[in-house]
Formats: structure tokens, sequence, C-alpha cells
């Protein structure tokens, strides 16, 4: 018992993982893509759906207030389907601020987007981009 328990707090202490201070969670922001498609406004946001000059798109989600819910997250989905069970999961937004989401391109060109609160497990709004 005399060895043991000395060696068991020194493997303890090198089995303790090292600390990162200044490594932000989150993925850095990426740029947004020069050419605006289309425009939804509503009261508390603005969403843009952007592209490039090839096919890449990105889904612009622009907060003019602090959300009410700060669990909400942004499903992209079939037009006519508020399910988000089969949707592809685009990113979460929490407070004011610009916040860029890239995502798969499909040949209609129809989008819909769906807020969802997934704390409260509601949806909160629902987005339609028609060609």
């Amino acid at each position: 018992m005399l060895i043991l328990i000395p060696a068991g707090i020194i493997a303890a202490t090198f089995a303790i993982p090292k600390q990162h201070n200044n490594e932000v969670l989150q993925p850095a922001m990426s740029a947004a893509l020069p050419i605006i498609i289309k425009t939804v406004e509503r009261e508390n946001y603005t969403i843009n759906l952007r592209t490039n000059s090839s096919t890449a798109s990105q889904l612009e989600w622009i907060n003019k207030k602090v959300l009410t819910f700060p669990t909400a997250v942004i499903y992209k989905t079939v037009p006519g389907k508020n399910d988000i069970n089969n949707a592809d999961l685009i990113g979460r937004i929490e407070a004011r601020g610009t916040y860029h989401f890239n995502f798969k391109c499909d040949s209609t060109n129809n989008y819909h987007f769906i807020l969802y609160d997934f704390i409260h497990q509601q949806i909160i709004d629902s987005i339609n981009f028609k060609p």
C-alpha cells in the first residue's frame, strides 16, 4: 500500500487532460457569398439566400432583435413538409447578429426552412423560398 498509493496519485496527475484556454468552441464565421438570390423580411429577422458564381449556396440569417427562443435551430426540408425528422440541420442561431450557413443545393431551387425550438420541441416559424 505504501508504494501503490503514491504511484496511483502520480499516474492520476499524468492522466488529467491538458486545458485549452484560448480556443473558441464554435467554428469561425464564414464570409458572406457575394450574390443575393432571394430575401425574406420578418419583424425580428431577415433571411437571405446567397450564392457565388459556382454552385455554392449559403443561408444568411440576420437577427434584428434578440430572439425570445435562445435554443433555436434552422432545418432545411422539402417544401410542404414541416417535419424535422427527415430535415437537414443547417445551424443554430442565438443572439442579435448575422449568421452564415452553407448548405447543399438542390435542382429545384425551391427551399423551405424551419426555425425550431429544440427545448420546447415546437416550430417557431417556417420560411419558403420559391423560384
